[in-house]
């Protein structure tokens, strides 16, 4: 029974897309075709199959979810969105480290949506990403986590600031220590500023980079082995957006605010 009502669920497209539809409201056969683009002999064999394991219901020439199959598609859901996360871009998830991102959030990985990853032309391998600079520069806020140095981000984001737009980093010891070392001036610039403002985490963070703007969400996974690449998975979609906002405020809470050097 078990197996047979998994292969109910997910070894068809056609039933799957229904019981997505049908948890919006009940429809009638014609509402249903219409929508998914089928026909009604094709539907019909699908609609029969789910009616059989008590699914969905027919009622007054409408088709609902039961009770039970409305339980079922509200938990389906984020599996199937967290499935189509990974499945996007399978590669990249596979050959890089996920366990840095917090347990809690790394559960919600599936409001990413809609993700690509981004990477920076072969003859500007050590720059960033043109789309993530084309956005970024766009964009009316950044909430950074990083625990990778790039020699781009002090002028790039005293030059946004200057521009007004509200600047949050997070940093780990060592990159504030680099910065402090080598970038003093522009960090005392940095930290003049009334829209800006950073944070040092002494905690670690396993993860290049997290950056959220009112634009996009961009993540930096380091390799499983621990090498980095100037490569970035970007979405745009608004749940992404607070999800990398959520990731923010976690180290946030967790990291010392820096006011003077």
């Amino acid at each position: 029974m078990k197996l047979a009502l998994l292969g109910t669920l997910f070894l068809s497209d056609k039933r799957k897309d229904l019981l997505i539809l049908l948890i919006e409201r009940p429809m009638n056969i014609d509402e249903i075709k219409n929508t998914l683009n089928v026909t009604s002999s094709a539907m019909m064999t699908q609609i029969k199959i789910l009616i059989d394991q008590g699914i969905i219901l027919y009622e007054s020439d409408y088709y609902m979810l039961s009770s039970f199959g409305e339980v079922i598609v509200k938990k389906m859901i984020p599996l199937l969105n967290t499935l189509m996360v990974f499945e996007d871009n399978k590669q990249y998830w596979e050959n890089h480290k996920v366990k840095g991102i917090p347990a809690h959030l790394l559960e919600r990985i599936e409001e990413l949506g809609s993700c690509e990853v981004v990477e920076p032309e072969l003859n500007r391998m050590y720059e960033l990403p043109k789309k993530f600079t084309d956005n970024l520069v766009q964009s009316k806020y950044i909430m950074e986590i990083s625990s990778s140095f790039s020699p781009a981000y002090p002028h790039k984001y005293i030059e946004l600031a200057r521009k007004g737009v509200r600047i949050s980093l997070i940093v780990t010891e060592p990159v504030f220590e680099r910065f402090e070392t080598e970038y003093f001036e522009q960090l005392q610039d940095y930290l003049g500023m009334e829209n800006t403002e950073l944070f040092v985490c002494k905690d670690d963070v396993d993860f290049a980079s997290s950056v959220v703007t009112d634009r996009f969400l961009s993540l930096t996974l380091f390799y499983k082995t621990g090498m980095f690449h100037n490569h970035a998975m970007m979405s745009f979609e608004m749940n992404a957006l607070t999800w990398g906002e959520d990731v923010y405020q976690f180290f946030r809470k967790i990291s010392q605010e820096v006011t003077s050097i």
